[in-house]
């Protein structure tokens, strides 16, 4: 019988799971990494991975959702720091979110999908549901602070980060006009959100 894990053990397992996540996303995607490479590389059973995860497709999201709050911490930084070109800085940040480690791999479409497929019923209504309500509230501190039009919708907003990220999965097909179009997006939406319009 296999000896149990101390609450620190768990910790700092659970902490390198995600960072090997991380790493190996980079390198395989989520779809073409299995657990077996994930464990050996924190030395631990096949076994012992699902004490920590039910699935891979758990750990994938688990790794996504401390991006994620890393991503929210970072922006709420941004919005409350200075107000010149606020509004442009946030777009700036939206855009070039799919290049973090954590989201990097959701740029490929086959693994999004892979993800998508393994996600338990109604996992991706509920995160669709908590961003909305999390870019609804920075919305309404960005329109506080002077930078975002009264009038902009929330559902729209929310939609920003999600289109960039489709937008970076079709970097194959715009190739070396890709930073040229998302310069000119951001521009755009910089004059359309702005209350200055």
């Amino acid at each position: 019988m296999a000896r149990a894990f101390s609450q620190s053990e768990q910790a700092r397992i659970r902490a390198r799971l995600l960072e090997a996540a991380a790493e190996a996303v980079l390198e395989t995607g989520f779809k073409n990494t299995p657990v077996e490479a994930l464990t050996q590389s924190v030395g631990i059973s096949k076994g012992a991975f699902y004490s920590f995860f039910p699935s891979k497709a758990a750990l994938w999201m688990a790794m996504l959702s401390a991006s994620e709050a890393s991503m929210r911490a970072e922006l709420t930084a941004i919005v409350d720091g200075p107000p010149e070109g606020l509004l442009d800085r946030t777009l700036r940040f939206l855009f070039a979110a799919s290049t973090r480690p954590g989201l990097q791999a959701m740029r490929d479409p086959e693994d999004l999908a892979w993800l998508l497929r393994a996600l338990p019923e109604g996992a991706l209504a509920s995160a669709r549901a908590d961003d909305d309500a999390w870019f609804a509230a920075l919305l309404d501190r960005l329109i506080a602070r002077g930078a975002v039009a009264a009038d902009t919708s929330a559902l729209a907003f929310a939609g920003i980060a999600p289109t960039a990220l489709a937008i970076a999965q079709g970097e194959a097909l715009t190739g070396a006009a890709h930073e040229a179009v998302v310069e000119l997006l951001i521009e755009g939406l910089v004059l359309r959100l702005s209350p200055s319009r």
